[in-house]
């Protein structure tokens, strides 16, 4: 495997098992979630039942405390193969759908599936992968699977066009494949020991141990701002690119294609950028630029500003993950991992509950263009705020703990 050699032992047969798996979801991916609210256009959904596809995965975060508290001492890798599972063989059942609200229905089951499967994974990449290299081995492992991605939407969109708009029958079975086998895969990768938790019998426990984190609260605030901004675009892309510039699922698999692609070529700095100069820094100046996103297309009349901003949302969304992502890997104690990143998912999936109506509320009250400026100004206080954040002192010394793992 590329980059492999990178990487000390312990990490790098992590390393190995986990790209594997990332590049078959990639193809899932590819096939299946990208034209997921597309296609629900097509069927005839409604705005509000595109919002509630887009909006699916990020609010069914909300329960990620639950999870948290489930999967505690349950074995990590187990509990994601589990869920990841089930969850994208649900979509092998789109061979009988032609309803666009038992359509919705099954992504938002989808959804709720894979969101208890987010836990665990945090704790997995908090156990197997050594500070020193977490950044680099999840931007190679992002990047091979926006590789495939690339291929896999250049691809889905140009299959999706043949066969009068029935060929996702097809193609999202195909992709429930690609996703199936990417849950096996991960099952390889091994956790030798892992530490059984005291278990945390009420949220006030969890709460209380979040709360003596000053600048894990403020970051918390402002991302939240941020993220607000953010995910209220999410309905607003597909209703803009399908009702707004009549876009063909080609043409939008080929947008799908260069946002993947560009982030692809992004994964090559960005681990290197999160070790050198730490997360929080790069996350500051990421969100500053991620307002010109909504702002691209709020001046757009043609397909060639949506070029622009698709590449930027590639680089710096892929990122704009990474970054809060190790943050808060770093800002907690390893015992307190996944109920710290229950609260963080619990509060994405409160604004995705939020924040995509708000959009569509303002899309049909006062234009598509006008929200997108709102998203712009949402994200830029966030941005704005985000400059005063804080970290703690980032730990320096070798974990040992983490030299014991031994993946076979």
């Amino acid at each position: 495997m590329f980059f492999a050699k990178k990487f000390p032992y312990y990490t790098r047969i992590a390393y190995i098992y986990d790209a594997r798996a990332g590049i078959f979801f990639g193809i899932f991916n590819g096939l299946v979630v990208f034209f997921v609210p597309i296609i629900g256009l097509r069927l005839g959904a409604t705005s509000i039942e595109v919002t509630v596809i887009t909006a699916a995965p990020t609010v069914c975060l909300l329960l990620t405390l639950l999870w948290s508290k489930l999967c505690r001492n349950r074995k990590k890798v187990t509990w994601v193969v589990f869920f990841t599972l089930i969850s994208r063989s649900l979509f092998i059942s789109m061979f009988f759908v032609k309803n666009p609200l038992v359509f919705t229905s099954i992504i938002v089951c989808a959804a709720i599936l894979e969101s208890m499967a987010m836990p665990a994974y945090s704790s997995v990449m908090k156990e197997v992968y050594h500070e020193n290299y977490r950044g680099k081995a999840m931007g190679y492992v992002r990047l091979f699977c926006n590789m495939a991605l690339v291929l896999a939407s250049f691809a889905g969109g140009y299959l999706l066009d043949l066969g009068n708009g029935t060929f996702y029958k097809f193609i999202f079975p195909s992709g429930a494949l690609f996703g199936m086998t990417s849950s096996l895969l991960f099952k390889k990768v091994k956790i030798r020991r892992e530490a059984q938790i005291p278990a945390t019998h009420n949220l006030s426990v969890i709460l209380k141990e979040f709360s003596k984190n000053n600048n894990l609260i403020y970051f918390t605030f402002t991302f939240f701002i941020a993220g607000f901004g953010n995910l209220m675009n999410l309905p607003l892309f597909p209703l803009f690119q399908v009702d707004e510039l009549s876009l063909s699922n080609t043409v939008i698999g080929y947008l799908g294609s260069i946002t993947a692609l560009a982030g692809s070529i992004s994964f090559f700095f960005w681990g290197h950028l999160i070790d050198r100069y730490k997360p929080l820094n790069l996350f500051k100046v990421i969100t500053i630029i991620a307002v010109s996103i909504p702002f691209l297309y709020a001046i757009s009349h043609s397909i060639f500003p949506i070029i622009f901003a698709v590449i930027i949302n590639g680089v710096i969304m892929n990122g704009w993950d990474l970054c809060w992502y190790s943050h808060i890997i770093q800002e907690v104690k390893r015992e307190h991992t996944v109920d710290m990143f229950g609260i963080q998912f619990t509060l994405i999936g409160l604004r995705a509950l939020i924040a995509p109506f708000v959009g569509t509320i303002l899309y049909h009250n006062f234009g598509i263009r006008y929200a997108f400026m709102t998203s712009a100004c949402i994200i830029m206080t966030g941005a704005i705020l985000m400059s005063f954040c804080r970290k703690k002192v980032y730990t320096k010394n070798i974990q040992i703990a983490t030299r014991n793992v031994h993946l076979e």
